[in-house]
């Protein structure tokens, strides 16, 4: 069998080192996109003398069908990549474009599902493995696996969690196709549900209508991706890269987003909404990662309000 993969983010790693390592890889290809998974994917592929290409949107419907002809793929594997892949490109191998979509469905369709599963509190995530077809997310599913989302997982972690159950999905894949075994199940269309790409106002804390789980959520939605989830002091943006949630002890009434403390001996505190505390362990500006009192040597103090 001769498999091309399209590939734009480091859950695919662990699949395509599978793969590569399978001597089934006839080329793989990524969006030109500068950032590190594109050096590790090009390096990999230099090492193993697959050929290795970028593709712009621009002329990406012409290019991927000169692609396809070249290298006469039997499947495409695809793992995370931003472009919509034409009915004529999609016609052409043998098995069709398969994709590996990191999140259940149809209930969690979209571009970054694995954010709004941490954002919304989702009890599970998952891997899905469907066909392609000339709309995103909506093929037929050819095998699935489900993952509870532990309370304390950030975005990094999961990702790599789903990365290894990508790995194991590639696999049984690979060996079901060699064998004719695979089944088809449709989607069921009217639970579908679509997620966007998170907005820059999405990766904001909003003081004045998130509760303190809530706040929590968004922290590990945004970990490390977007380098925390984002507030402002007298203007001045930061992260809280990591956050976890306490009861006020003190009794102390402050209006959400007051500075409650800022020292090492109490840390980062802030009130929330609910009347619930945060305690930001970590947070990231320009200047570096921090525990989160020592934003005290930028001036911040007991009673400032965050915005």
């Amino acid at each position: 069998m001769r498999i091309a993969v399209l590939c734009n983010d480091r859950v695919a790693l662990p699949a395509l080192d599978y793969l590569i390592g399978s001597g089934l890889v006839v080329a793989v290809a990524m969006p030109d996109r500068i950032h590190e998974t594109q050096i590790v994917v090009k390096n990999k592929c230099v090492q193993a003398n697959i050929p290795f290409q970028l593709f712009n949107k621009k002329n990406f419907g012409t290019a991927i069908v000169t692609w396809l002809n070249e290298y006469k793929a039997d499947t495409v594997l695809v793992k995370t990549f931003p472009f919509l892949i034409p009915a004529e490109a999609l016609a052409i191998p043998e098995y069709g474009f398969i994709n590996f979509h990191y999140a259940p469905l149809p209930g969690w369709r979209g571009s970054n599902p694995l954010f709004w599963m941490l954002r919304n509190g989702a009890r599970e995530g998952g891997v899905t493995v469907h066909e392609m077809t000339a709309n995103y997310d909506e093929g037929a599913i050819l095998s699935e696996q489900i993952l509870p989302i532990a309370h304390n997982i950030n975005f990094g972690i999961l990702s790599t969690q789903l990365a290894y159950v990508g790995l194991q999905l590639t696999i049984d894949l690979i060996n079901k196709l060699s064998t004719a075994t695979l089944h088809r199940k449709e989607q069921d269309h009217s639970k579908a549900k679509w997620y966007s790409h998170p907005k820059p106002s999405d990766l904001f804390i909003d003081w004045q209508t998130m509760k303190a789980e809530e706040i929590a959520a968004l922290v590990k939605a945004c970990n490390p991706w977007n380098k925390g989830a984002g507030t402002r002091w007298k203007g001045w943006p930061f992260g809280i890269t990591y956050a976890s949630v306490t009861d006020n002890a003190a009794g102390e009434k402050a209006s959400p987003g007051t500075i409650l403390s800022i020292d090492s001996g109490t840390g980062f505190t802030i009130a929330s909404k609910d009347g619930k505390v945060i305690v930001a362990e970590v947070v990231y500006c320009e200047e570096g990662f921090y525990p989160g009192y020592c934003l005290s040597a930028f001036g911040l103090q007991k009673h400032d309000q965050l915005s």
